[in-house]
């Protein structure tokens, strides 16, 4: 192939419904000798991360690797599972050139598709190693919607509640969704990935616990705690109005947990008295909590 005809490809012919063909195109440019394997096409789809690079390699093998092929702009070696740009010799200015070519086109798609721009503006949040490592052990690896393991699949890091709902760009508000389950939960702006999201918001009229007077220590977007002193229990409650643990969605439980143990840690860090603590799950009580009972040093 000519330089003329890969340029015309990328300015003209090039039809996207996604980014991977530039990115494909201008990674066999970056190679010294226009070749480059399929885990190295997929590193530059999203990165180092090994189960979503496992994920990306599917994707060379489909969209961009067939649409490439039919134009002859590239060729596939099965047993080694490498792939060849199809040009001819060319000086370091076209090949610049043809990359600037691919970003452009990068932009030009991104910038006219605001749900594209969306999840590339998570990912740079979701990324973030020391974040993304928390939120993927407080789910065990697995997504908390459909429970596929991250070595089957790959794990997105999804707002509980959408930033366009209001929202918090904070782990609290984070959880582990595989690709699917975060695709088909977008970000609707009354739709978590379970439940409706105003049925997160209800308060039962009447109920102490629901009141928005309730002093509490430690707060996220889904529980409070309230902190008791010497030998009073401390308790952890669901903001939303519940009858009992089962009754809460996934996301609930697990923010509940993570208050307790926060409120445990606190506790165990500013009163020497307490030697130890247990946590009751099953008390019943109109509005569901958890109580936190220290045993003192005696």
């Amino acid at each position: 192939m000519k330089y003329e005809s890969l340029e015309k490809f990328i300015k003209v012919d090039m039809k996207m419904t996604h980014i991977y063909q530039p990115i494909m195109i201008k990674t066999l440019l970056e190679s010294k000798d226009n070749k480059a394997n399929k885990e190295e096409i997929a590193r530059q789809f999203l990165g180092i991360d090994r189960a979503q690079i496992e994920y990306y390699k599917k994707i060379v093998g489909r969209w961009p690797h067939t649409t490439l092929k039919n134009h002859n702009i590239i060729e596939y070696n099965k047993k080694g599972q490498e792939y060849t740009l199809l040009l001819d010799d060319i000086t370091n200015e076209q090949r610049e050139r043809l990359m600037e070519l691919c970003d452009l086109r990068l932009k030009e798609f991104i910038d006219k598709d605001p749900a594209i721009r969306r999840l590339r503006e998570l990912d740079k949040r979701s990324m973030s190693g020391s974040i993304r490592y928390d939120i993927l052990a407080k789910s065990k690896g697995v997504c908390v919607a459909c429970g596929v393991s991250s070595l089957k699949e790959s794990i997105h890091i999804d707002h509980i509640i959408p930033i366009n709902a209001g929202g918090k760009d904070h782990p609290d508000n984070m959880q582990a969704l595989c690709y699917k389950c975060n695709t088909q939960k977008r970000d609707r702006d009354d739709t978590n990935f379970m439940l409706w999201h105003k049925r997160l918001q209800f308060r039962k009229p009447k109920c102490d616990m629901c009141t928005t007077d309730v002093k509490y220590d430690i707060e996220n977007n889904l529980a409070y705690c309230v902190l008791s002193k010497a030998d009073k229990p401390s308790i952890v409650a669901p903001k939303r109005h519940v009858g009992s643990f089962l009754e809460m969605i996934e996301a609930e439980r697990s923010l509940c947990i993570t208050l307790v143990d926060r409120a445990v840690n606190y506790l165990k860090v500013h009163n020497n008295e307490i030697k130890d603590v247990e946590v009751a799950f099953d008390i019943p009580s109109e509005h569901y909590s958890i109580s936190i009972i220290p045993n003192l040093v005696r």
